[in-house]
């Protein structure tokens, strides 16, 4: 079972692995995006500041981490961890994808930029995290 061949320090592996990935794949989505004009500095981020570079390495970090963490919950306390961190992964990834919708005047190519930003972490994390203590 993987539960019990997954150590902590496989976990923290796999997701400083899907963390540094996801960051440099969404900062390179960032600098294509922001080089075609789909984010504007008109548009406000909820932290007062036009979208940057910076925000969107450390919410790829931490949403990476994030689901480390969540990974490491599951392999503790769940019987089937990958079917639940599955469940838990598709219920974070959907309440994620609103997120882009609340920016006031935000044009669709920023949207659809950051809801594939979203897709990346998500898609990394499930990809990393459930192959652990696989043969």
């Amino acid at each position: 079972m993987v539960a019990q061949r997954t150590s902590v320090a496989q976990i923290a592996q796999a997701g400083i692995t899907v963390a540094v990935i996801a960051a440099a794949v969404n900062a390179v989505i960032y600098l294509i995006g922001n080089a075609m004009g789909f984010f504007p500095s008109s548009v406000i981020t909820p932290a007062g500041q036009p979208l940057s570079i910076v925000p969107v390495v450390l919410a790829s970090v931490i949403g990476s981490l994030g689901a480390a963490v969540a990974y490491w919950l599951c392999v503790r306390f769940a019987r089937d961890p990958n079917r639940v961190f599955y469940i838990v992964a598709a219920v974070v990834f959907v309440l994620t994808l609103f997120g882009p919708f609340n920016l006031p005047g935000a044009p669709a190519g920023m949207i659809v930029s950051l809801e594939l930003m979203h897709v990346v972490v998500a898609g990394l994390a499930l990809y990393f995290l459930t192959r652990l203590g696989r043969s």
